[in-house]
């Protein structure tokens, strides 16, 4: 077997020594158009939410057999067409046992949601300005506020215990999810949610149903003095009614991880992104680069357990 590692050296320790078992491995960080060039060669490719795996890779993909993603989520993927050209897609989705205790992209959106709230971005650019000016810098609790969660799944329902934990308010909106065991935790409709929240934070797969469910009509609904994070995926916001709800003051801040269209930023390139420009001139936005799962502990665990259920796959 002929393998593509697109990780490159990123791969955890343990993962790569089990996947140099298999076959022949190469560890190259590419672009969409670099991985065309050369896809024809490999049987097996190990991605991450970059490159793009679309119709036109797979057509070019004359002997692969697998597509490996240490991920529960496959938008990068398209997973019809590799089920039509007798692809395996090898990935996290639906083994909740080993999903259960991979907290990062939880804990990164509840840290997240200090920062924004706290200011802290802007404080420690302040200090290393070597200014001490703490006036300019006064935040906001979050015991006593109220936390909406879209979503309340795995991601979602640890986010709901961290609140907690920290005296918030829960409320949650889940059209598949009755009840969670979190004290102080309520469902409700999207409208309550959007109108009582003080923060909203995103934990809600894309989909048909949840595209663009945040838009100009949603983000009127929120209080002027609300916070948006967003660790779900880009494209569940309208980009340029989150820019105009930013720019008017209809609401207070947004933080996240996640782009609409970051999946192309490997050829495209970052030179200019709205968001990013407001970003750069308002104390108000916090951007990060889809560091959700990036923690050491999450990799590990996520990238050995993809390696091994793909080694189980070829040894039947």
């Amino acid at each position: 077997m002929k393998i593509l590692n697109t990780f490159g050296e990123f791969f955890a320790p343990e993962a790569k020594a089990m996947l140099e078992t298999l076959g022949d491995v190469s560890y190259k960080e590419m672009t969409h158009s670099e991985l065309l060039k050369v896809v024809s060669q490999y049987d097996i490719l190990v991605v991450g939410i970059l490159p793009m795996i679309d119709k036109e890779i797979m057509d070019a993909a004359a002997n692969l057999k697998y597509i490996v993603i240490p991920a529960n989520t496959l938008e990068n993927i398209e997973v019809d067409y590799a089920k039509e050209k007798g692809i395996e897609v090898v990935s996290l989705w639906g083994e909740e046992e080993v999903l259960a205790n991979i907290t990062g992209t939880a804990e990164l959106a509840f840290g997240l949601m200090i920062d924004i709230m706290r200011k802290t971005p802007w404080a420690f650019d302040d200090v290393k300005s070597y200014r001490w000016r703490r006036e300019f810098f006064r935040g906001k609790n979050l015991f006593g506020k109220t936390l909406g969660i879209i979503g309340m799944g795995r991601l979602g329902t640890w986010m709901a215990k961290y609140a907690s934990a920290f005296g918030m308010d829960i409320l949650y909106y889940s059209p598949h999810t009755d009840s969670v065991d979190v004290p102080n935790c309520r469902k409700v409709e999207l409208d309550e949610l959007l109108a009582e929240s003080d923060v909203i934070s995103l934990h809600a797969h894309l989909n048909e149903e949840t595209e663009q469910m945040l838009g100009a009509e949603q983000f009127k609904k929120m209080k002027n003095t609300a916070y948006l994070v967003n660790t779900a995926r880009g494209k569940i916001c309208d980009e340029d009614a989150l820019l105009e709800a930013l720019t008017n003051g209809d609401i207070a801040g947004y933080a996240a991880d996640v782009l609409a269209d970051e999946f192309h930023f490997d050829d495209t390139g970052l030179a200019h992104h709205p968001l990013i420009d407001y970003a750069k001139e308002n104390q108000n936005v916090i951007l990060v680069p889809h560091i959700g799962g990036m923690t050491v502990e999450s990799r590990e665990t996520t990238d050995v357990f993809v390696t091994k259920k793909l080694k189980g796959m070829l040894e039947k």
